[in-house]
């Protein structure tokens, strides 16, 4: 009889060593698929695709009339009649949830120019809210994005006085803080500096690098030297179409397409 042992087997490691967790893959802020629009017969958006991530700022730029103001009106239904595909979060803008009252609420869009009530600064940041969302919001929730859009520490002392009393880069910030009291996921705006003081402006980018530090910021703008200095991602438009995307650095130091050559060199483009 062999009665030699048999060697024992040696445990398997794999079943005590711990194993990295496999982080689940996160949905992009926004999504966009074959964006399509026509107006009047005419071709406004061309099938358009990109994505944003689900925090960070992105720069849509391109000469007048490339589409960029329309674009952003698509994403919180202000306009209807597209064709393609668009995810915020994942959901589809089509079927979301509440309809498109709770969209907008979800998707700030700030314009160009400053849309005022004939109320308080107060009653201004909380006017998105709803009946009762207005009686209970609190002094310190008011401070809150009112700091967020950097106009605090200018109002703090006249939060009753009328928000026209405001100069009009107070009034585009004050604009902001109203979107942030509906807490959005994502905020959209269009030359949100347009015609504005220099100081006016860095309160405004200091405010929009922050506010993209917790969502998806898509910011519209002419001013070539503001992208640089906002960065992030840069999406290039002319005539209906995407032409370029890609981070700001790279897009500014070394873009990829003529047309993004041309139009940083002479701020025109033929893209027809």
């Amino acid at each position: 009889m062999n009665t030699q042992k048999k060697a024992a087997s040696p445990p398997d490691m794999r079943s005590t060593v711990p194993q990295p967790a496999i982080k689940p893959e996160r949905e992009p802020g926004l999504k966009v698929s074959g964006l399509s629009l026509e107006l009047g017969d005419a071709p406004i958006l061309r099938d358009i695709s990109f994505s944003l991530p689900d925090r960070g700022i992105s720069i849509l730029i391109g000469p007048s009339g490339a589409g960029k103001s329309t674009l952003l009106r698509c994403l919180n239904l202000l306009h209807q009649s597209w064709q393609g595909d668009l995810r915020i979060m994942g959901q589809d803008v089509r079927a979301w949830t509440g309809g498109e009252d709770a969209l907008r609420r979800t998707v700030g869009l700030i314009a160009q120019k400053p849309a005022l009530f004939p109320c308080s600064i107060a009653q201004n940041v909380v006017f998105g809210l709803g009946k009762k969302a207005r009686k209970q919001v609190s002094g310190e929730r008011i401070e809150q994005v009112l700091r967020q859009a950097a106009l605090w520490d200018e109002v703090k002392g006249r939060l009753s006085e009328a928000a026209s009393t405001l100069s009009v880069g107070q009034q585009q910030r004050l604009c902001i803080a109203r979107a942030l009291a509906l807490e959005p996921a994502m905020l959209l705006l269009d030359e949100p500096t347009a015609s504005l003081d220099p100081r006016s402006k860095q309160c405004i980018e200091t405010s929009l690098r922050q506010m993209a530090e917790q969502m998806p910021v898509l910011c519209v703008t002419h001013d070539i030297e503001q992208a640089k200095r906002l960065g992030g991602q840069i999406i290039f438009m002319c005539d209906g179409r995407l032409i370029e995307s890609g981070d700001s650095d790279d897009f500014f130091t070394r873009p990829e397409r003529i047309e993004s050559r041309e139009f940083l060199r002479w701020s025109v483009c033929d893209c027809g």
